[in-house]
């Protein structure tokens, strides 16, 4: 799924939680660790931005993406949040739900999910989300998901502030 989709679902499935925004940004935490250090690679060695070519892909962009889309990877690290603190923030689930959207949203031909990495290197048959059709349906179940959540929430009241806390 592509970048923005991925912190605006974030936040549609985390908004209730006392820190919606943590969850966006662990919900972006895949891209962000491969796709932006290799975003600044392509500006700083004189690239073009845009669609990456997958030939063009260094190894070290792909060991990230590996990383970062990996359940078995992020399992561990809630574990080991775990482990430290004896709970794991609820934002920080916004990783593997993360990495679950890109399982079925990627196709093996281009960019698949790694999500069994290190230990298997088959990947799931997803469908595009770069296809028209389903850019489509995404983004209006997201407009209509964040516009029911912001009426809950009170923003479209009268003179559009949010609704007070009636005791």
């Amino acid at each position: 799924m592509d970048f923005f989709a991925h912190g605006l679902w974030s936040y549609i499935f985390f908004h209730k939680i006392k820190k919606p925004l943590y969850a966006v940004l662990f919900g972006l935490l895949p891209d962000v660790i491969s796709w932006v250090p290799y975003f600044f690679y392509r500006i700083l060695t004189g690239q073009e931005t845009g669609r990456p070519i997958v030939e063009l892909i260094p190894p070290w962009a792909f060991l990230l993406y590996n990383i970062g889309h990996s359940l078995i990877i992020a399992a561990f690290v809630l574990l080991m949040v775990y482990l430290v603190l004896r709970k794991v923030p609820l934002y920080m689930y916004a990783w593997p739900v993360s990495i679950v959207i890109d399982v079925l949203t990627h196709r093996r031909e281009f960019l698949p999910t790694p999500f069994l990495w290190p230990w298997s290197d088959w990947k799931f048959p997803g469908i595009s989300w770069g296809n028209p059709l389903f850019l489509v349906v995404n983004y209006s179940l997201i407009i209509i998901c964040l516009t029911y959540i912001l009426w809950k929430k009170g923003f479209f009241a009268k003179g559009g502030s949010k609704k007070r806390n009636r005791k």
